[in-house]
């Protein structure tokens, strides 16, 4: 099987800050529940065991051609719960075969975030038979104002930029367990911070991750990917991304 991931970014450190600006904190969140999808102000998404999209059964082939690939992609759906077409991050389509049976696609002819499995028969062809997709997050900066901005550690496993520069991706493990109370729900988000104009031009977004873990239990971890859409930031800015994790506070720095 081959992953395709992107190099780390490099981390910069060389800013020179002329002007601060505070700006409004604000937050899209998600909510996390076993078994159970909840609202919470403007979106909504289930974290514990993130739907999987499974096609049929599939033979791996023996042959130099036949292999089985794993990207993320933005997924075209046709109809409700059943996926098309896909583009990858690196540009490349993606062309199902049969179509993809995907029961967290809910809305026909929109598009999602996914990680992507898939099997190619033929070097060189775009048409494919899909395996499994696996939602993907995605994380916004929308205009709303919240009360709180929680940040409960979680672990940290990668962060990358997309090949084609419209997301910085978040690998996370979730730790989580089995809860009889309903009510409680972990809270997924991101806000922004600050933003710092920046010497030659460019300005500097600080991000936060928000993790709310809600007493949920922490027996196991489930593993998470986000996405957070880099549509509305300018060509130069550079993005630092602040996570608190069980090992203390990380950052990571991409250059738009």
């Amino acid at each position: 099987m081959i992953h395709r991931f992107p190099k780390k970014a490099a981390e910069h450190n060389d800013l020179k800050v002329l002007k601060v600006v505070k700006v409004h904190k604000v937050l899209k969140v998600f909510k996390v529940a076993v078994g159970r999808v909840g609202l919470f102000l403007m979106a909504w998404c289930c974290l514990m065991g993130l739907a999987a999209c499974e096609g049929g059964d599939y033979e791996t082939g023996d042959d130099e051609y036949s292999y089985m690939r794993a990207d993320f992609v933005e997924a075209r759906s046709a109809e409700a719960k059943s996926l098309a077409h896909a583009i990858t991050d690196d540009g490349d389509s993606r062309v199902f075969d049969d179509h993809l049976a995907c029961s967290w696609a809910t809305t026909a002819d929109s598009t999602y975030r996914a990680l992507l499995y898939y099997h190619v028969d033929k070097q060189g062809s775009n048409h494919v038979k899909g395996i499994s997709a696996k939602q993907v997050l995605v994380l916004r900066l929308p205009q709303e104002r919240v009360k709180s901005t929680p940040t409960d550690p979680l672990s940290f496993e990668s962060a990358w930029m997309s090949a084609n520069g419209k997301y910085v991706n978040l690998g996370l493990d979730v730790k989580t367990g089995k809860t009889e109370d309903e009510a409680r729900k972990q809270l997924l988000g991101v806000v922004r911070d600050t933003i710092v104009a920046l010497g030659d031009g460019r300005r500097e977004h600080r991000l936060r991750l928000l993790h709310a873990q809600n007493d949920v239990p922490q027996n196991y971890s489930t593993k998470v990917y986000v996405s957070i859409p880099m549509a509305g930031f300018a060509p130069g800015d550079v993005i630092v991304i602040d996570i608190n994790t069980y090992d203390g506070l990380l950052t990571r720095t991409f250059d738009l």
